[in-house]
């Protein structure tokens, strides 16, 4: 039996040029996009909330993009309903099993709203979409992709 050596603890070192107070970005003051909250009804009971930050939302489109190119089946897209909504609740096992996108914790499990109602589904997306050069959604009659840049709805700055 060979015996177990004890792991070092990481050691995080905190850059002193950030002062005492190690903010990234001095004199940020992050804002919702949008100034009144949001309300809407998610696994079937209403739920309000503030918007994500301009900033969120970049940060979110990047990361959907990454993901998406990183997983090549990891569609970019978000569930949809049969007229091409967004699906507010829990997926059915059987469509959860099926699907291969973006969801949100309550696609998932009943028991769970985030990312909740105010997300800007169609901008992340859209962005993510843009950001990896395939065509943004929606569809025509025909059913090809319309190229277009979903614009993020923003009243507060």
């Amino acid at each position: 039996m060979v015996p177990c050596r004890a792991e070092r603890p990481t050691v995080i070192t905190i850059p002193t040029n950030y002062g005492p107070n190690p903010i990234r970005t001095p004199d940020f003051v992050g804002k919702p996009a949008r100034r009144e909250q949001i309300t809407g009804e998610i696994q079937g009971q209403e739920e309000r909330q503030y918007d994500f930050t301009p900033q969120q939302y970049a940060a979110l489109a990047k990361l959907t993009a990454a993901l998406c190119a990183v997983f090549p089946r990891l569609t970019c897209d978000y569930p949809r309903d049969d007229q091409g909504r967004l699906v507010l609740q829990k997926l059915p096992d059987d469509k959860l099993r099926e699907y291969h996108g973006v969801l949100g914790h309550y696609h998932i499990q009943t028991d769970k709203v985030d990312p909740g109602p105010a997300l800007q589904w169609d901008y992340v997306v859209g962005e993510a979409r843009r950001l990896l050069k395939e065509p943004t959604l929606p569809h025509d009659a025909d059913g090809k992709a319309i190229a277009f840049r979903p614009k993020l709805k923003v009243d507060n700055h």
